[in-house]
């Protein structure tokens, strides 16, 4: 039987209880080995207004200094890691948490003017593919190798990175709405070519600037790719048996409105 392909999914660095990775071991049940790549950024700006480190983004990516690295390597592959480890276990996922430093799995290079945030340039798979050998579903914190050392990367950019190297059949950018929303109408389908169209237009801000930018990189590479609410359950399942839940990004897709 033809092994079934693997799926990234990115999550929030929040709680698990009650949302759509519910899913998750009917998932794994079904025979799709799963990446899983959390951010965290509420609980970094947190612990950042603790220290009086303070906190600035560009274009939807927070611009990181050598002090803001030290804390995001501690709460990334620390305490958020952990603890989303902890919580898919007791959902009866196996989960062991790494970060993309580890292995090395996430090489970079840095990104001009954002100071130590790194964007992928290779995917070393041998970690993720040992650990699925042996049953369980890595939990990555968006972090990479560069040339001085960790790198601050973000967790949608890594999410598509690891999709297109691992050779998925879906990426999954799971948030707090249900979709791309347009004029408070979600929008169905795009292709990737159309998702620059929806920043510079300012339809897409914030944290959505990131994730269509991930999506369109992933769906080039051959990847579908949804956006959807993370907090619905079944929401994740519907994706991946071909329902139409959320925004789907892919190549050929024809734009859809509801």
């Amino acid at each position: 039987m033809k092994p079934e392909k693997p799926i990234v999914v990115k999550i929030g660095g929040g709680s698990l209880a009650g949302g759509a990775l519910e899913d998750l071991p009917e998932v794994l049940a079904g025979g799709h080995p799963v990446v899983l790549v959390h951010g965290g950024g509420q609980q970094l700006t947190r612990m950042l207004d603790a220290l009086d480190i303070p906190t600035r983004f560009h274009e939807g990516l927070r611009v990181t200094d050598e002090a803001t690295l030290n804390v995001a390597e501690m709460v990334y592959a620390g305490g958020v890691n952990k603890a989303l480890a902890r919580e898919l276990n007791d959902l009866g996922v196996p989960a062991i948490g790494i970060s993309g430093t580890d292995g090395p799995t996430l090489i970079v290079e840095p990104v001009p003017g954002l100071g130590r945030v790194g964007s992928v340039v290779e995917v070393k798979p041998h970690l993720v593919r040992t650990l699925w050998e042996g049953d369980f579903a890595p939990v990555v914190a968006p972090l990479g190798l560069g040339p001085e050392g960790a790198y601050n990367v973000n967790a949608d950019s890594a999410a598509a990175a690891l999709a297109a190297g691992l050779g998925a059949g879906h990426l999954l950018l799971l948030t707090d709405v249900d979709g791309l929303l347009e004029e408070g109408a979600l929008v169905r389908a795009i292709a990737p070519d159309e998702c620059e169209g929806y920043v510079e237009s300012g339809l897409a801000a914030g944290g959505m600037v990131p994730k269509l930018r991930a999506a369109a990189e992933a769906a080039r590479g051959g990847v579908e790719v949804r956006i959807i609410n993370g907090n619905k359950k079944g929401a994740l399942a519907g994706a991946i048996s071909g329902e139409p839940v959320g925004t789907l990004i892919s190549e050929g897709a024809a734009t859809c409105r509801q």
